[in-house]
Parts: structure tokens; sequence; C-alpha cells
């Protein structure tokens, strides 16, 4: 991802933020928020809520960056606040959908 095109349109971030998809009152829609952590070897989402942490299958679930755009999983990094969009299905939850609310910010070394 260009860092710099992402910093340029920082200011419309916010906006794109308030387009995102939002469970519905009535659907059977969760959204979780929380950090993106490893466990035995995968990419997990710890839920701030104290859940069981959640499995980030890039099959089955849509990645998007802050900036909105789709991502891959190789690009979430473990740190980054994130927001997951949970449907019930029979007796399961699902993720559907999980969006980077936070970026790891990024050390610059000194020179």
């Amino acid at each position: 991802m260009n860092r710099r095109v992402l910093a340029a349109g920082w200011p419309f971030a916010g906006l794109l933020a308030l387009s995102a998809r939002r469970p519905d009152q009535d659907s059977c829609a969760v959204s979780r928020s929380g950090i993106v952590t490893e466990s035995e070897g995968r990419l997990v989402l710890d839920p701030r809520d104290g859940a069981d942490l959640i499995e980030i299958d890039e099959a089955t679930t849509a990645l998007y960056g802050v900036d909105g755009y789709p991502i891959s999983l190789a690009e979430l990094r473990i740190g980054e606040l994130v927001e997951a969009i949970q449907e019930k299905r029979g007796p399961d939850l699902i993720t559907t959908e999980i969006r980077v609310l936070w970026l790891l910010s990024t050390v610059v070394p000194a020179t």
C-alpha cells in the first residue's frame, strides 16, 4: 500500500468509516472490535469484550483497510485495531467482514 496516497486521503477516511456497513438492528449480525494477534501461527482477532478469539479466514471474510479498499490477509499486521462483523448462520457465528480501524504506526529509523 502506498503510504503517501493514504496520508493524502487521510482527511476523508472518516467519511469512508461513516459509510461502512453496520449491522441492522433487526439482523442477527454482531459488530466486535479488537486487536489482531497471533495464535498457533495464524492471525486472529482478540475482541475487547473478552469473548473467544475470532479466526480470520481470507476465504470467507472480506478484509478492508482504513481507507475502505479491499486488502489481503498478508497486509494485516499484529497490533492493528480492527472491527469484525459476524453473522449468525445456524448455530455458529461467521465472520463476514473485517475493517482496519487503526493502523499500527511505523517506526522511522533514526539517521
